[in-house]
């Protein structure tokens, strides 16, 4: 399942809300109505980060967000790999954490740094279809923390962009002039920035080697561990109704059905007790928004009403009607 940390969704909404979108109306767009924003082992369906993207250009009436929303980034925003990235000793070392540990902050594609005689190349493949959006913003944010973090004090000039996203309208096109400040080809095979290789030996004005290699350490063990929670939690909250089984979640999560339920164990739970959190969580949601308790059974998988408002009372000590009455 492809998924975007809670970090960046929170910082997209908290973006879009300061652009004058209502901040409540973008919530309700997303997974569990953003009640899970300050969660930082969350991850959000990638479906949840597209949804914000269009409703932001279409209230905003211009399909640069992607890359406007890059520019207000900073590195902390990236949750514990942006932590990483201020603390190293220079770009090259920050690139080579990205290349290890960019799934802590999502996995829709693949980075790359290629090395050539006279210049290099950040490459971002996507494993699955995206809009323009995400390469808009990854670019964007990448250049905002160089010329934010280098101590060299001549700017930092790019040699060339290349996006995959089809030719803009010119208003559009002027707008990437001005944020990458070099060519830009658009309807390229590959989305690419380049630029010259003494670059990745600009030092970082935060570098502190010993809590970088500290931090790396860190997101290494929770990388390959801590991450699986949050990624079934996305994975079965997006396919509601339809109640996943085990086998099939293991199978998304690219795991054998016996590893995943050894995981849940030590970490105290199980997968039943993970879809009963689930729907708890987002039966008082959409109960909020005015569902009634058929629809809110039908939405959940439940077989039939009475079923969910057992599972109600279960969860809230107190029926679906009498909980909107006293609360």
């Amino acid at each position: 399942m492809y998924f975007v940390s809670s970090q960046i969704i929170r910082s997209l909404t908290s973006y879009l809300a300061s652009q004058g979108l209502n901040k409540e109306h973008l919530l309700n767009n997303i997974t569990q109505g953003g009640q899970q924003l300050n969660n930082s082992r969350y991850k959000y369906p990638l479906a949840d980060y597209e949804q914000l993207m269009a409703i932001g250009a279409k209230h905003l009436n211009r399909n640069t967000v992607g890359l406007e929303f890059g520019q207000a980034l900073n590195a902390q925003n990236w949750g514990l790999l942006g932590h990483i990235a201020l603390v190293s000793d220079s770009l090259l070392s920050a690139l080579q954490h990205a290349l290890k540990l960019h799934t802590l902050v999502r996995n829709i594609g693949t980075i790359s740094l290629h090395h050539h005689p006279q210049h290099s190349s950040l490459e971002w493949h996507p494993k699955t279809p995206v809009t323009h959006f995400m390469a808009d913003e990854l670019f964007s944010s990448w250049l905002a923390f160089a010329q934010q973090c280098c101590e060299w004090q001549a700017p930092l000039m790019l040699s060339q962009i290349k996006l995959m996203r089809p030719q803009p309208p010119i208003n559009e096109v002027k707008q990437y002039q001005s944020v990458f400040n070099c060519p830009i080809e658009f309807n390229s095979t590959t989305n690419s920035m380049i630029f010259d290789s003494q670059l990745l030996h600009c030092p970082l004005k935060g570098a502190n080697n010993e809590l970088e290699t500290l931090l790396a350490a860190q997101a290494i063990n929770y990388n390959h561990e801590a991450q699986y929670i949050s990624q079934l939690k996305a994975l079965i909250t997006q396919h509601l109704p339809e109640r996943l089984s085990v086998q099939q979640a293991a199978q998304a999560l690219a795991l054998s059905t016996r590893s995943l339920q050894r995981y849940l164990k030590q970490q105290h739970t199980s997968y039943s007790k993970i879809i009963d959190e689930i729907c708890k969580q987002q039966a008082l949601i959409l109960l909020k928004q005015g569902l009634s308790s058929l629809n809110i059974a039908t939405a959940l998988g439940f077989s039939e009403q009475s079923a969910f408002q057992r599972a109600f009372k279960r969860w809230y000590c107190i029926t679906p009607k009498k909980y909107l009455t006293e609360k």
